[in-house]
């Protein structure tokens, strides 16, 4: 799985000249006027204690794709259940081993055609703490017509995987916080896996 859109490789690029050596970025770091061409597809995800991930912040066409304002609402509450369970694991994964993850989606209103959306989420440091907001960014491949028209019910997860061999940083996977995930590709060995769930080490 390749990372198709050209704002998801920017921001990947742009995370990685502000981390330099270090595992992550601070949230303080990010100025929004550096990548404002991707403002409207931008969103933060704060570390909650109970693992729901809420939207400190969200762009607009983030918003248009549900009709609402999702401010204060869970990321996993935006997937279809039997996805909800593999984007947590993942998400825990980009806290816990500060590790990109990209993930390929898709959504549509009833009626319509799939929209697909490229989704990467990134780990940032704030207010001291290591890992403690994710930032992320949902670009669509086209802008579909609906887009503020017609709400989503839920985004439905098609693959995921790391990004550690596109940033130039290898880290060995974790396999227990991905082990739920059903569709996963390795970063040292881009392998579609379905159903059981390998993962190839390939870091220090």
């Amino acid at each position: 799985m390749k990372m198709r859109q050209q704002a998801t490789r920017e921001l990947l690029a742009y995370w990685n000249r502000l981390r330099g050596t270090r595992p992550t970025p601070d949230r303080a770091e990010i100025d929004l006027a550096e990548i404002r061409g991707s403002l409207a597809d931008l969103f933060v995800l704060n570390l909650d204690a109970a693992h729901q991930f809420p939207f400190l912040m969200a762009g607009t066409r983030l918003n248009a794709f549900f009709c609402a304002e999702l401010l204060g609402r869970s990321f996993l509450s935006l997937w279809a259940p039997q996805d909800a369970r593999s984007i947590a694991a993942g998400l825990t994964t980009v806290v816990d081993a500060a590790c990109p993850i990209i993930a390929a989606s898709a959504a549509h209103p009833e009626g319509y055609r799939d929209a697909d959306i490229e989704i990467l989420l990134l780990p940032l440091r704030h207010g001291g703490l290591s890992q403690a907001r994710i930032l992320g960014l949902a670009a669509p491949a086209v802008q579909p017509p609906w887009v503020g028209l017609l709400p989503v019910p839920h985004l439905t997860l098609r693959a995921m995987r790391t990004v550690e061999a596109e940033s130039g940083w290898a880290r060995s996977a974790n396999t227990s916080l991905l082990s739920h995930a059903p569709h996963v590709w390795s970063a040292q060995k881009p392998t579609e896996i379905r159903g059981h769930l390998r993962i190839f080490d390939g870091g220090k």
